[in-house]
């Protein structure tokens, strides 16, 4: 376990993990909103896991971890990535739609934010979202990120909102 709230646990995917995250990565709302990652089957998801977070924990000491209820029933998924084509790092999170709008992903993503300035001691951290993701545009302003910039991130071409935080205290 890397992080522990009042409701949840986040911790480190491991190939247990590749049911979960075939599921959520196939959610429509993730392929809608986030993009549709190819993984379709148990052994895609296993090659997600080993080459994505599981390598990011190796470089960076941080990535997406699996976000689970302490009944252990896993929800989703929230972290720091490391993509080549920001400067910073960037928070990202998923959920299933039977745990929406209950905070879940609120107090996940306080918990990795206020990891970000303990443990790793990251000044700032961005977040990207697509411009008709509400749902997310809502909880980053209500996590105190801030509108930076829209850029083009992708081959896809569409504009991508950034948003910034500051950790220092």
């Amino acid at each position: 376990m890397i992080i522990e709230t009042s409701r949840l646990t986040l911790s480190e995917l491991t190939l247990e993990d590749a049911a979960f995250i075939l599921k959520l990565y196939n959610d429509p709302d993730f392929i809608t909103y986030i993009g549709d990652k190819g993984i379709k089957s148990i052994q895609d998801a296993e090659n997600f896991i080993d080459t994505g977070p599981r390598q990011s924990y190796k470089d960076y000491k941080h990535g997406l971890y699996l976000v689970q209820l302490k009944d252990t029933t896993s929800i989703g998924i929230c972290g720091l990535l490391k993509r080549e084509n920001l400067d910073l790092p960037d928070i990202g999170f998923a959920i299933l739609p039977n745990h929406r709008k209950m905070g879940f992903i609120y107090e996940a993503s306080k918990a990795v934010i206020q990891d970000a300035k303990r443990r790793l001691h990251f000044k700032n951290i961005l977040a990207i979202t697509s411009s008709n993701n509400n749902a997310s545009i809502k909880l980053l302003i209500k996590l105190g990120f801030r509108f930076k910039e829209l850029i083009k991130i992708d081959s896809n071409n569409k504009p991508t909102q950034v948003y910034t935080i500051q950790l220092a205290s």
